[in-house]
């Protein structure tokens, strides 16, 4: 079983230590690390990777809701798979375009959606454990009028199509449904192609494949320029 990193920022160490002791009773592999503003939680991610980030509300410094906003500052690899904010005072009304990513729980009644939470991150990591090496990371998928899929682990990439599993993916395509889309490579070379939604068999509706076609010889060759680069790394 893989560990679960696990970031919480709090300005209540004491709560920190509660939420570590009532989480620590799962037979989950879970190492928590503390911050107790945002501040600290922002320079600790600069350099550190984290599946999931648990954050208060209101804290001193930079408070959760400017965290969260912080955190299209840093590199890709280094953003949480999940956002978490814990917080008594949770306001009322639909959280900003910013934040629509981000699961809201009152601190006093979070322990049940935040264990579902966690069960599904360390089980989506031990479902890919040993195949770290094949992800092709910093690779992103933009579906032209729909949400956006931001993959975090592309399994696949070929120039007819590519697997994705991503734990957090917010999609609203239906298979076989074709859809404009734009491939942002690491070297932020942009491919453009159509592409036919596929789901794989016996995988869950997070695993999918995207079927190229009508990819021009231009795209096709930064894609196979990408490609030949992955494969001499």
């Amino acid at each position: 079983m893989q560990e679960l990193r696990v970031l919480v920022a709090d300005d209540s160490e004491d709560f920190f230590s509660l939420l570590k002791e009532r989480i620590g009773v799962l037979r989950y592999d879970v190492n928590f690390m503390y911050a107790k503003n945002g501040y600290e939680a922002l320079n600790f991610l600069r350099n550190e990777r984290v599946q999931l980030l648990i954050t208060d509300f209101y804290m001193p410094v930079i408070n959760g809701v400017e965290l969260i906003k912080s955190l299209k500052t840093l590199d890709e690899a280094f953003r949480p798979k999940e956002v978490v904010v814990l917080s008594a005072y949770l306001e009322s009304g639909t959280p900003t375009k910013d934040l629509e990513f981000v699961k809201f729980l009152p601190k006093d009644d979070y322990y049940s959606d935040l264990v579902h939470i966690i069960s599904d991150l360390a089980e989506s990591l031990d479902e890919f454990e040993g195949d770290e090496d094949t992800y092709l990371r910093n690779v992103r998928v933009d579906i032209i009028g729909k949400k956006f899929v931001d993959i975090v682990h592309a399994m696949e990439l070929d120039i007819r199509s590519v697997t994705v599993h991503d734990p957090h993916l917010i999609f609203e395509c239906e298979k076989d449904e074709v859809v404009d889309c734009i491939i942002t490579l690491p070297s932020k070379n942009r491919v453009k192609t159509k592409g036919r939604v596929k789901r794989l068999l016996g995988a869950s509706e997070k695993n999918f494949k995207i079927e190229f076609f009508d990819l021009n010889l231009e795209n096709q060759a930064k894609l196979e320029n990408f490609l030949r680069k992955e494969v001499a790394a």
